[in-house]
């Protein structure tokens, strides 16, 4: 690749919502709280897309991939277990199973599962290549501030709780084996594969979201929800001066002194100006821990009410969109190069990825 450069110096505080985001039951892989390991990964990723070029079939690149411990004889992960701090050794393929469930309902349709798969499967993929692991004798964590998330098929069977347990997983191991060693590339180079739950009818622009600088695949297109989820947040006057005190201490709340200053191609938000303030729109969702930075504000007196549609950051992927798309019969490899702008499906040799790390 031609030093695509991920500028990630904003404070991202957008990948997996509250701190969770929850897509229905299941977490969805977005970041409003991210950790200290989820902002060096990122920033990592800008420091080594400005100094290295990398593809596939590359020669062996140093620095912080030589930490990566993917065993290629067995195709093995060691992903540690945050809850029990346990670090356990997995097929490749059986962790991308348990990203599956932890990150999609397994009740939408297969080729949107299956488009889940190979998203993260690549961005699992490129998060090792691309960045030292923070977790000592782990490739990987289960934690969704961090990494991805990560459930169990013992976790599976016991949270969906009915008698077509065998059909579901059956249907998580379709999805997985029809993708196998399948990674989204541009240009030949994995790519970074981010999603979210709902897009509310258009994806954003990663600029938009994590910097200024442009990342060819990763641009706003139509996001095909049928459903466009709707959240409203009403904060007092005084609620909302405590939480912008804390930026600015001279700050005294008045109708009208909030207002959104300009939007994005999408449609969401980009600047929004608070009494002599203006910040981007990624930190107001953080502040106030809002569900997207697709917003509208009324403001009175009294209070400050912020109307959200949409679920995430909105970058890459829509989970819900995907599986609208699904219904409307397109298979996965039509889903992925739809949220992915110019990427192609590329089978990778295990031997021939190792020989690049």
């Amino acid at each position: 690749m031609k030093n695509f450069i991920i500028f990630f110096l904003i404070i991202m505080v957008i990948s997996f919502v509250t701190p969770n985001l929850f897509i229905r039951d299941v977490l969805a892989f977005d970041d409003l709280v991210v950790s200290n390991e989820k902002l060096g990964f990122l920033t990592r990723l800008k420091e080594k897309f400005f100094s290295t070029e990398k593809s596939i079939g590359s020669d062996k690149n140093s620095g912080d991939s030589e930490n990566f411990e993917l065993n290629a004889e067995n195709n093995t992960i060691k992903l540690l277990l945050t809850e029990s701090n346990q670090v356990v050794e997995l097929n490749f393929d059986d962790y991308i199973k348990g990203v599956l469930i932890g990150e999609m309902p397994v009740t939408f349709e297969l080729e949107a599962l299956k488009a889940q798969a190979l998203v993260a499967r690549t961005y699992t993929l490129y998060k090792l290549k691309n960045s030292e692991s923070s977790h000592e004798n782990a490739d990987i964590c289960d934690n969704v501030n961090c990494c991805q998330c990560y459930k169990t098929k013992e976790y599976a069977f016991s949270s969906w709780d009915d008698s077509g347990e065998n059909e579901k997983w059956l249907k998580v191991e379709e999805a997985v084996n029809t993708t196998r060693n399948q990674v989204i590339t541009y240009n030949g180079e994995i790519i970074v594969a981010f999603f979210h739950a709902n897009s509310a009818g258009k994806t954003e622009d990663v600029k938009h979201i994590w910097g200024e600088e442009e990342i060819p695949y990763l641009k706003s297109v139509e996001g095909f929800e049928v459903e466009l989820e709707e959240d409203t947040k009403t904060l007092s006057s005084g609620e909302f001066k405590k939480i912008i005190k804390e930026k600015d201490e001279a700050y005294t709340y008045k109708s009208g002194d909030v207002k959104i200053l300009d939007y994005t191609t999408s449609g969401r938000a980009n600047s929004i100006q608070i009494g002599a303030n203006i910040i981007k729109a990624p930190e107001f969702r953080s502040l106030f821990e809002l569900k997207s930075t697709n917003i509208e504000i009324e403001t009175t007196d009294d209070y400050i009410k912020i109307k959200t549609k949409g679920y995430g950051h909105g970058v890459g992927m829509s989970q819900v969109g995907a599986n609208q798309m699904a219904l409307d019969g397109k298979k996965y490899d039509e889903i992925v190069k739809h949220y992915y702008s110019g990427v192609e499906i590329q089978t990778i040799s295990w031997r021939s990825f190792f020989s690049d790390v």
